[in-house]
């Protein structure tokens, strides 16, 4: 099992964002662009309305990457597939707080399978009471800001106030689990993301692979834009 390297600000890029027909070629410009790690949606048809990448190309994709691959089963069951997508060469796995009827037996059932789990919620989703319990179990939270399958979506509020309760939450119980921000990711968006309590951000159409750029050249900026951001940064303050 991979881990991702440990840093204040990381950016994870979205494979099903990649050029899939160059899959060799996309990942590698994404290597050598300084990302932490590969995010992997996998979304079931049913969790949304879509159906988007399997565990065949995952284990294709894990024969040609060193970096750690992270699996986002927008799927509910996800008891499933967790076995399918660690064989398949998973480092990570994020299963959803709302298709979990017993969440803590789900992310033990990941760690039994050799891989770290992530705590997903959607962007409709708050905290619930249970927050700190279930982050004290997971690698990281993932919080998306958009609907999970669909590229070209803007950024909700709704999901940034989300991750302003997730980080007062964090710090009042004195965890430092990061927060993953996943959905419409970009300069313009970033500093309000990493103000909100994000230290991990997803690229994907709209702030990874823009065209006219490298992907190193965007990596790049949306590191300079989180920088930024933090250097000013409050956690835990509304704005």
């Amino acid at each position: 099992m991979k881990r991702a390297a440990e840093k204040e600000l990381m950016v994870s890029a979205s494979v099903s964002c990649m050029d899939l027909c160059h899959l060799a070629d996309a990942v590698e410009e994404a290597e050598e662009a300084g990302i932490s790690f590969f995010h992997y949606d996998m979304v079931d048809g049913r969790f949304n309305d879509c159906f988007i990448l399997s565990e065949t190309l995952l284990k294709q994709m894990r024969g040609i990457t060193s970096l750690p691959i992270e699996a986002h089963l927008a799927a509910y069951e996800p008891e499933r597939y967790i076995g399918m997508y660690a064989d398949a060469g998973a480092d990570y796995i994020a299963v959803h707080y709302e298709a979990m009827k017993e969440p803590l037996r789900v992310l033990e059932q990941i760690r039994k399978a050799g891989v770290q789990p992530v705590l997903a919620y959607k962007s409709t989703t708050p905290p619930g009471e249970n927050f700190i319990t279930l982050a004290g179990e997971a690698a990281w939270i993932l919080k998306l800001t958009v609907d999970p399958g669909f590229s070209g979506q803007k950024m909700q509020e709704g999901a940034l106030g989300h991750i302003r309760q997730m980080r007062t939450m964090l710090n009042d119980t004195g965890l430092k689990t990061k927060i993953q921000a996943d959905g419409n990711i970009n300069q313009d968006t970033i500093p309000r993301a990493v103000k909100a309590g994000a230290d991990i951000l997803t690229g994907g159409t709209s702030g990874l692979f823009l065209k006219g750029k490298t992907v190193k050249q965007c990596c790049e900026d949306m590191l300079k834009a989180a920088e930024e951001a933090k250097g000013v940064k409050n956690y835990g303050i509304n704005e």
